[in-house]
């Protein structure tokens, strides 16, 4: 892939956590912003899952990199609407390559660590076999599919997972958990789903790094530390000033989540290390930050 020498960035899914990020990583004047739901006053409202206004914004803004960080990403919504992920999930990243590809633009696509089903006890490695275990995971295999199909020497995948950071819509799992505790909510969390989380600034610096440098193909970007979820969310208490006594660590099986999510994936990410990228922060010194800057006003 080329490197990224200034020219106009379409960043979809600009209203999400990490489209934030991004947003404040890469240059702010060369930004255009597009989102669906949330979109701010500023944002080009765009789904992903309408082939025609995908191809009517890219052509408008021609943009020499896309950053698509947009997705329908509710797992349990995701089970119950299948047909409409898909559209968002897999054919919408193929109508940006499909773009790209006509008009030489590169393209960055944010994928997930749950393309692996977690049967494997070591880290995966980039060119291990994929094996997603329900709807949104299988979605976002199939885009990276289309992606490498459309655009072989112009794309890059970045693969991350439990991505967590300043968030003005408090919707992430960081902020959901402190939010509801904060309401005298005692909060059930799975004990036995494990993963990397992967704080949002630092997942952009290191997605700017590797287009700066031309980088092409797959990376895997996430936290350094594994962690289950029950352990995230005692520490969020703990960096907060929350109760731990409101968390409620249970088994995946007695959660009744409708989709069957990987239990245990860790990512290998000495690929993205050695590529020379910045490093990714502990999980204390990311909850610090957060609880400085964004905690509700009757727990600073």
């Amino acid at each position: 892939m080329q490197s990224y020498r200034g020219g106009r960035i379409l960043l979809i899914g600009a209203s999400g956590q990490v489209g934030r990020a991004l947003a404040a990583c890469f240059p702010a004047g060369a930004i255009v912003r597009a989102s669906h739901r949330h979109a701010g006053a500023d944002d080009i409202r765009l789904d992903l899952g309408d082939d025609r206004a995908v191809d009517r914004v890219l052509t408008e803004v021609g943009p020499e990199l896309v950053l698509l960080a947009g997705a329908m990403c509710n797992a349990e919504q995701c089970e119950i609407e299948a047909d409409t992920c898909y559209r968002i999930n897999t054919r919408g990243p193929q109508a940006v390559a499909e773009y790209a590809r006509r008009s030489g633009a590169c393209l960055v696509y944010f994928s997930t660590d749950h393309v692996f089903d977690g049967a494997k006890p070591e880290p995966y490695v980039e060119t291990d076999a994929t094996n997603p275990l329900y709807v949104y995971a299988r979605s976002k295999e199939r885009g990276e599919t289309a992606i490498r199909e459309i655009l072989p020497d112009r794309h890059l995948i970045v693969r991350t997972g439990w991505v967590y950071g300043p968030d003005a819509a408090r919707r992430n799992f960081t902020f959901g958990l402190v939010d509801r505790i904060t309401a005298g909510q005692v909060v059930t969390v799975a004990s036995d789903q494990w993963g990397c989380p992967t704080y949002t600034d630092d997942l952009a610096a290191a997605t700017r790094f590797l287009v700066e440098r031309g980088a092409h193909g797959i990376y895997h970007a996430t936290g350094p530390e594994f962690v289950d979820r029950a352990t995230l969310a005692l520490l969020v208490c703990e960096h907060f000033g929350l109760p731990s006594a409101s968390v409620l660590p249970r088994p995946t099986s007695e959660l009744g989540q409708v989709a069957r999510r990987s239990l245990r994936v860790r990512l290998d990410c000495s690929k993205l290390r050695r590529a020379g990228a910045p490093p990714f922060r502990a999980i204390a010194d990311g909850l610090r930050a957060l609880a400085g800057a964004h905690a509700p006003e009757g727990i600073r």
